[in-house]
């Protein structure tokens, strides 16, 4: 008989595995029902001459499995199902059964009707199919873990006891069925991914499989030059070595030999018909290594890489990590409580710093032990908001100084900047702070990216070309002329986070640095540096500044008053990749910033802000916007030579049509100039200038050959609103868009074409819902 622990299945886990096994044993469909307070139903199967009812119930031994069936009678009466069937994950005697069908006469029929570990492993024997299901079931199993402690090949740090409470909290994933594909195919793999995402979990969990197929284990520590003390072509033999290019890796005065011995090690379980090779390391780790070691990129052994990242973690799959934690975990039920009202958990699951360490993290440190039940869930969340723990030793240990000063500067750029951009800021930051020691250097900055790359960050190519591979290509063509507003960027490559918590590890780490920011603060070049990282209050996500800050600011600001630049990128459509620089914004922006938050405090930086609005009023080429309105709003215009009717006809003559008008902005005008704007707008030349605005919309409508209806009615609103506040009569303009309106053709919607697949994935939606909602409702007692 198979040797299954079936109680290292939560309870919802078992519930899972009960149903397809009665399923395939009785040949019928078993109904599942919307989560709630349970009333006696887990499931159920209907029939002509009534209902039977099914439930499931874990328990570690029979007393207490008794005791919650004793208060399943009551309901079970009430249901009065035509016929009542238990499964348990408790081993049960012929007596255990008899008592059992004795609580519940008449409805269970017999015995048989009562189905324990043996009944149900006995099914699972004759069922293969869904034994294959389980990976978690055989990797757990007394035979696997006995392997592990008996093994004499056994070199391992692992202990039965974290054995199995890992595997308990473990959720099934695809990770794993397609590293299987992979050591299939290649006999080796390296699992790659950012810190506390799950690489070593996957790695235990292929290790037990490879043990219930009766492979040896043999852990590879340190002393990978004594691998041939372990081979033995007589035997299916796995290897594993976690971490396999720590930090320690690369201090080691033998490395270039060490990654040889690797490389030959790769080889040599290739010869093998019965040899498997798994790898894990960081992916930033890997990326170093292959810079560092020329025969890692020669070999190529990334061909068997399987990166992990969050895009496995469905948010169903999130649901079930942190459920398992929880109900594994021997949390107090008043914690739990807190937990689960007002759905808080959802919180967690849905949190964008979601990571599987910090849960661990969570319940290692028993954090219930230290806070009462009414803040379990705050305090909780406090983890997700601050994941420093998680960052900090991957920031600080595994990679170098210039990669470390790099992320530094790009936490001052805003997300997604250019690459060229985060290299020319890069570049001032160490030209700025030569006492730190380390010289720019455009080679290293390439490494760095690379070293980076899949861990701290990502590197985006607009269009359908390849990423990071061309960095050298465009480098060594000389990069782009980034100061060009019109510039196109398709082909260009951009810099974003990883992870979003990485931001916030950022931001931490930086609080209490007074002299990195000092660092920071001497190398700004762009405007936008400024103003994402500094604030005299403490606003959301930026660092305090003293009086002495302040005037460093004001320092620096006079300093490269006249090449300060913008590295602002606007995305215009997403879904075509296009990006674009928005001339003017940002720089009224930044003015605005500079004179809320900081001209108070220093009279340079208030005469900085008056300094340079009044060269932006000269210009006959500066953007009017809402940002500039603010502006002229709350500077003293009596320090302007002002001309009214060049601002309103620039802010007109803008825009190309309609839809271009900001129509807000230009009304708070009347506030600013009212009797000149009353004046304007009464004017001949502004009627003219909308009823040309107006012919441009209708000319849209009608000639673009294909009719957008969204853009179509906004002509018509704006049209009206025009007609309404600015009394110009657009009426001709209204009655030929609503000509255009009554020509559109709405077409039936065919529901089993259109919108099938929007249904299923509706239907998948709920389904997970109603999961989530039913994991979580379990955990209350």
């Amino acid at each position: 008989m198979l040797q299954y622990d079936l109680n290292i299945f939560s309870p919802i886990e078992f519930e899972d595995f009960s149903r397809n096994l009665l399923q395939r044993k009785l040949r019928v469909y078993m109904e599942s029902f919307t989560p709630g307070k349970d009333e006696g139903i887990d499931f159920r199967i209907s029939t002509k001459e009534g209902d039977i009812i099914i439930q499931t119930k874990r328990y570690e031994n029979f007393r207490l499995l008794l005791n919650s069936l004793k208060k399943e009678v009551p309901k079970i009466k009430k249901l009065a199902p035509k016929s009542y069937i238990i499964t348990t994950s408790v081993g049960l005697t012929p007596n255990n059964k008899k008592e059992i069908q004795n609580l519940f006469t008449p409805y269970i029929k017999s015995t048989e009707d009562i189905y324990g570990k043996n009944d149900l492993l006995n099914i699972l024997a004759e069922n293969g199919d869904i034994e294959e299901m389980y990976y978690k079931l055989w990797i757990g199993s007394i035979r696997v873990l006995k392997k592990v402690l008996q093994s004499k090949y056994n070199n391992t740090p692992f202990e039965l006891r974290n054995l199995q409470d890992k595997i308990k909290v473990h959720v099934q994933n695809k990770s794993f069925s397609t590293s299987l594909s992979i050591l299939k195919e290649h006999q080796y793999i390296i699992i790659s991914g950012v810190p506390g995402i799950g690489k070593t979990t996957l790695l235990e969990a292929l290790i037990h499989h490879y043990l219930s197929l009766d492979y040896e284990p043999v852990y590879l520590g340190e002393d990978i030059s004594y691998k041939n003390l372990y081979l033995n072509d007589s035997k299916k033999q796995i290897f594993w070595f976690d971490d396999f290019l720590g930090e320690n890796f690369f201090d080691h005065k033998n490395g270039t030999k060490r990654i040889h011995l690797i490389i030959e090690f790769i080889k040599d379980i290739r010869k093998a018909q019965n040899k498997l090779l798994i790898l894990t390391t960081r992916e930033n780790i890997l990326n170093q290594a292959k810079e560092i070691y020329e025969k890692f990129k020669i070999e190529n052994i990334e061909i068997a890489k399987n990166t992990i990242d969050l895009s496995i973690y469905t948010r169903l799959i999130r649901a079930k990590i942190l459920y398992n934690h929880l109900f594994h975990a021997g949390i107090p039920q008043t914690h739990l409580n807190n937990l689960i009202e007002n759905k808080n958990y959802e919180v967690l699951i849905n949190h964008v710093n979601y990571n599987p360490r910090i849960i661990e993290t969570i319940i290692k440190q028993k954090i219930w032990n230290s806070c009462t039940p009414d803040h379990f869930f705050e305090v909780i969340k406090a983890f997700f908001d601050n994941p420093e723990t998680v960052w900090l030793h991957s920031f600080e240990n595994t990679i170098d100084r210039f990669s470390q000063y790099l992320l530094l500067v790009l936490f001052t750029l805003p997300s997604p900047v250019l690459i060229d951009d985060l290299e020319t800021a890069t570049e001032s930051f160490f030209f700025n702070n030569p006492r730190l020691g380390i010289n720019y250097d455009p080679i290293q900055f390439l490494k760095s990216i690379r070293e980076l790359e899949n861990t701290f960050i990502n590197t985006v190519k607009t269009g359908p070309e390849s990423r990071i591979d061309e960095l050298r290509i465009q480098k060594r063509v000389g990069g782009w002329d980034t100061s060009d507003p019109d510039l196109d960027l398709k082909g260009k490559i951009f810099v974003k986070y990883q992870n979003p918590s990485i931001y916030d590890f950022l931001f931490n780490y930086l609080l209490d640095k007074e002299k990195l920011v000092d660092y920071l603060l001497n190398s700004f070049i762009f405007i936008e540096q400024f103003h994402t990282l500094f604030s005299v209050q403490k606003f959301n996500e930026t660092i305090d500044l003293d009086q002495t800050f302040i005037n460093k600011v004001a320092a620096r600001l006079l300093q490269i008053e006249n090449n300060l630049s913008s590295c602002k990128i606007n995305i215009i459509n997403i879904g075509y990749n296009l990006h674009t620089y928005q001339k003017g914004k940002p720089f009224y922006i930044f003015l605005n910033f500079l004179y809320d938050c900081l001209s108070d405090h220093n009279k340079d930086i208030e005469e900085f802000v008056y300094r340079n609005f009044k060269t932006e009023l000269s210009s006959e080429e500066f953007i009017y916007d809402s940002v500039y309105v603010d502006l002229l709003g709350k500077l003293d215009l009596a320090k302007f030579s002002i001309n009214e009717n060049k601002i309103f006809n620039n802010f007109l003559n803008y825009s190309f049509e309609i839809a271009d008008l900001d129509l807000s902005s230009f009304e708070k005008l009347k506030l600013i100039f009212p009797d000149k704007y009353q004046k304007y707008i009464a004017s001949k030349y502004f009627s003219n200038i909308i009823n040309e605005k107006a012919k441009n919309a209708i000319k849209f409508c009608m000639g673009s050959g294909v009719i957008i209806t969204n853009k179509v009615y906004d002509y018509r609103f704006r049209l009206e609103y025009i007609t309404k506040n600015f009394q110009i009569n657009l009426d001709k303009y209204i009655k030929q868009i609503d000509e255009v309106l009554s020509s559109i053709q709405f077409p039936e919607q065919n529901y089993e074409e259109n919108d099938i697949e929007e249904e299923m994935v509706i239907n998948e939606e709920m389904e997970d819902e109603m999961v989530i909602r039913n994991l979580f409702n379990k955990l209350q007692k």
